[in-house]
């Protein structure tokens, strides 16, 4: 049976439901779309259990294979050893290689790797080995952080000189994949991921607040993403602390900084982990997303708060000037300068004094939709599904 196979450690589980939630949401509706069978390759880490830590333990519950909403996912595992980041492709690609040459023998196959390091240069193994095509899509610290190491570098730019297509999610992201793997600019595409205009839509602010459990009045700031240093979320918690007491930060996500957030900002709300029906919910109890990351590719979360007519104050980072634009209307969003509190706390006290007003915010938002770039990736996927049958 030919058809798309995803290749990414990026894809969720029963074991880790909202991990890598991005790549399922384009690849349903590809594979949707197209009409093309789709299988799902998702390789897990393994350590030896004398390196466990607790970060561990939901890798360790991912079961081998199961379907995830309608689509099968095999779970292969793959040796890792912390810290020895040179290892992890061929790791990757040896772990995976059983799953991916049965499915590659029962009929042409194309692996759609995300992520450059270490899932896409082991795709590119294996699509080697097997004479079958590839694509590579880059979709943020891949690029900006591990592509920048020399050895990884040379690993990526000698997969992708061999992919049958390069994107990236973002014009900004595609010029730094281009640059890293030595090609032409031309030769690296940009295809952004959209956003579902159904889920994220405006609605009622207070019934939102009361289902979430948060404060019926006051102002509220909501950050969404993994509370980790790069998202700078203690940024914002710096920029709230001079605003008056009804200004609270509402977080969803969980990480290692919630602890220097909640010194600095003590009236800061955590909602933790949530599904992304609950999270449209909060986009509609919110008044402002704040988004103050030190880099990003295409954060989706800028999207999905602009279809709830969320403006969004943010760093002029990754692909957000591409979404704002590089100077927003003021109705729409700020852009703010990484790790400048005092320039936050202005947008987000202008904001603040502005009388709430989503529906223009949703109209700028749906220019945003999956349409072109589904249509764009159906096209590529037919393409190399034809190639290799010939």
């Amino acid at each position: 049976m030919s058809g798309i196979v995803t290749f990414t450690g990026l894809f969720p589980s029963s074991a880790m439901p909202t991990h890598g939630l991005f790549v399922h949401d384009r690849m349903r509706r590809v594979a949707a779309a197209s009409g093309l069978p789709w299988q799902v390759v998702a390789p897990v880490p393994d350590v030896l259990w004398p390196l466990r830590t607790a970060a561990w333990q939901a890798w360790r519950r991912t079961p081998p294979q199961e379907a995830w909403h309608g689509v099968a996912v095999a779970h292969p595992r793959w040796r890792h050893w912390p810290g020895c980041v040179r290892r992890q492709a061929q790791a990757v690609a040896d772990g995976a290689r059983r799953i991916v040459t049965a499915l590659a023998a029962r009929g042409p196959i194309v692996l759609d790797a995300h992520y450059l390091w270490p899932d896409g240069v082991a795709a590119a193994i294996l699509a080697r080995e097997l004479g079958v095509p590839f694509t590579l899509t880059a979709r943020g610290t891949d690029v900006n952080v591990l592509a920048v190491q020399p050895a990884l570098r040379a690993r990526i730019a000698t997969a992708a000189a061999a992919a049958h297509r390069c994107f990236a999610v973002s014009a900004d992201l595609a010029a730094r994949f281009a640059d890293a793997a030595c090609l032409p600019r031309e030769r690296v595409e940009e295809v952004r991921n959209g956003v579902d205009l159904e889920r994220f839509r405006p609605g009622d602010a207070a019934a939102a607040r009361a289902q979430l459990g948060l404060p019926p009045t006051g102002f509220l700031v909501l950050g969404v993403g993994r509370l980790v240093a790069n998202k700078g979320f203690v940024t914002a918690a710096r920029a709230l602390a001079a605003l008056p007491a009804d200004a609270r930060l509402v977080l969803v996500g969980d990480g290692p900084e919630r602890a220097a957030i909640t010194a600095t900002a003590p009236g800061a709300i955590f909602l933790g982990n949530r599904s992304p029906d609950e999270v449209a919910v909060a986009y509609r109890a919110c008044d402002v997303l704040a988004l103050p990351s030190e880099r990003e590719g295409w954060p989706n979360v800028v999207t999905e708060a602009l279809a709830s007519g969320l403006p969004v104050v943010s760093t002029p980072v990754g692909g957000v000037p591409e979404i704002l634009g590089a100077a927003p209307p003021p109705w729409l969003g700020a852009l703010c300068p990484v790790g400048d509190a005092a320039a936050f706390r202005g947008a987000f006290a202008a904001f603040a004094a502005r009388p709430r007003d989503p529906q223009p915010v949703r109209a700028y938002a749906e220019r945003f939709g999956w349409e072109p770039s589904v249509a764009r990736l159906c096209a590529v996927f037919r393409d190399a599904l034809a190639r290799g049958a010939a």
